[in-house]
């Protein structure tokens, strides 16, 4: 039987990325989405529209996941907004916003999936974090805040869960092709290349193959940890 995974963020540019790398390998996908559907998808699949940053859409969302499938074996938590604001220009409904959608919802997904994983005693969790939350950016303070925020849970998280073969691990990319990186201008892209020791931005697929690793059985292991996967930007 394959394993059903729960992807939350499924459309845009990493979300496509990661639904056809995991399509393409037999799994069984509940993709989630908030405005965009996600298109493009092969195997067997279902599309899930929710609010994240709403608690009891969450819930109906996992209720409906396990009703169609019978399980859900692994969660990954890709949805994320960024506004890139100075911090003493950030209004309070951008902050707000920012952290419900990247710190909030996450929680809640987990707050409402961890039950049935614990039940079947066993699970994968991925965080999405970013190299912004462990560096610095100047503009993100909302951003880097939320994504730091998601690195602490990851680590507490991990520990509660460790002895029912649950992992919970966060990626925490640095710059790539794919996603928030269309949002910045040519020139600044050049310019954060040229910080990059590998000189490039990073390529998404190596970011879902890093992701099939941390959900496999060779990974029961790896938990409570946050992998960065940056091209070398030092941290």
């Amino acid at each position: 039987m394959s394993k059903t995974i729960l992807l939350i963020g499924s459309s845009g540019g990493l979300g496509n990325v990661i639904s056809s790398w995991f399509s393409e390998r037999g799994y069984t996908l509940a993709l989630h989405y908030f405005q965009h559907e996600p298109n493009n998808v092969k195997g067997t699949f279902k599309k899930y529209k929710a609010d994240i940053t709403q608690e009891d859409q969450v819930k109906q969302l996992i209720d409906q996941v396990i009703a169609d499938f019978g399980k859900i074996d692994a969660v990954i938590n890709n949805a994320g907004v960024s506004k890139s604001e100075i911090s003493w220009k950030t209004s309070t409904e951008n902050w707000n916003h920012t952290l419900a959608v990247n710190l909030n919802g996450p929680f809640y997904v987990a707050k409402h999936v961890l039950p049935h994983m614990r039940a079947n005693e066993s699970g994968r969790i991925i965080f999405m974090s970013s190299v912004v939350a462990q560096t610095g950016f100047i503009g993100t303070a909302a951003y880097a805040a939320s994504k730091a925020g998601l690195i602490g849970l990851t680590k507490t998280l991990a520990k509660e869960v460790a002895q029912k073969n649950i992992t919970v691990n966060a990626i925490a990319p640095g710059y790539f092709s794919a996603g928030m990186i269309n949002d910045v201008t040519p020139e600044l892209q050049e310019q954060l290349k040229k910080q990059i020791p590998v000189s490039t931005l990073g390529k998404p697929e190596e970011i879902a193959a890093l992701m099939e690793y941390i959900l496999s059985d060779n990974a029961s292991y790896l938990t409570g940890q946050t992998i960065g996967l940056n091209g070398g930007l030092a941290v």
